[in-house]
């Protein structure tokens, strides 16, 4: 006899999240055994198989469900912050026309997302704490599939940087690495955020001012160093 839908749906949620708490100590996910893993979850040993094939596929779910937890909410923001300064439907002036609001402009939507990203962190630790551990683990499989989502980050970021303007026109290559760098450096930052509650304010500031650092640098090595010091003045 087949079990109904919202039971199964039950277990796996079950299994994921005692997965979480056991991996939240000092062990890597292919470290657990089935009957702990059970045990933690409530359930029979056999009931893993009705969701997954072995432990990189419930890897592989609970890092899912954390992107699509996070990204979009993460460009939708950015849309927002932006659009708090130069309001939807408005003509938006260029870096060369308006370098001081664009920055503003950039700055905010930069604050906004980082304290956004961070509160996910807070919310879900033992997520980040399992993707940052199976990061450099054992499965190659997991591996991947982290090195993907911190990829699909820096391309949501780089293409919501050219949409709405936050940096003066770089090349493509250029644009994706410096993504691909704030990624990096907020999935190793998540571990700090955890860990130390009490510099948590600071991690956050720290995070901006990387941001804008790689931000700023990249613009004065393309060439835009008299923009950006118009940018900076008052």
């Amino acid at each position: 006899m087949s079990l109904p839908k919202n039971i199964l749906a039950n277990g796996k949620r079950l299994l994921m999240d005692a997965a979480l708490t056991l991996t939240a100590s000092t062990r890597s996910l292919n470290a657990l055994s089935l009957r702990e893993l059970a045990r933690e979850a409530g359930l029979n040993p056999n009931t893993f198989y009705r969701h997954f094939k072995d432990f990189d596929e419930l890897g592989l779910a609970i890092i899912n469900e954390m992107s699509s937890e996070i990204r979009e909410p993460l460009r939708q923001l950015r849309r927002q912050a932006a659009e708090s300064v130069v309001p939807a439907g408005t003509e938006q002036e260029s870096w060369e026309q308006n370098p001081q609001l664009n920055l503003a402009k950039s700055r905010l939507v930069n604050t906004q997302t980082v304290r956004l990203f961070f509160d996910y962190v807070a919310t879900n630790p033992n997520a980040f704490i399992l993707g940052v551990r199976e990061l450099h683990g054992a499965s190659p499989v997991l591996r991947k599939a982290l090195r993907q989502v911190m990829q699909d980050f820096a391309r949501d970021m780089a293409e919501d940087i050219e949409a709405l303007g936050l940096m003066p026109a770089v090349e493509n290559s250029v644009l994706l690495s410096i993504a691909e760098t704030i990624s990096r450096e907020m999935f190793q930052l998540s571990m700090d955020y955890i860990e130390q509650p009490e510099r948590r304010e600071e991690i956050c500031r720290k995070a901006e001012q990387t941001i804008i650092m790689l931000s700023l640098g990249s613009a004065l090595l393309q060439g835009y160093s008299p923009l950006m010091t118009k940018a900076l003045s008052d």
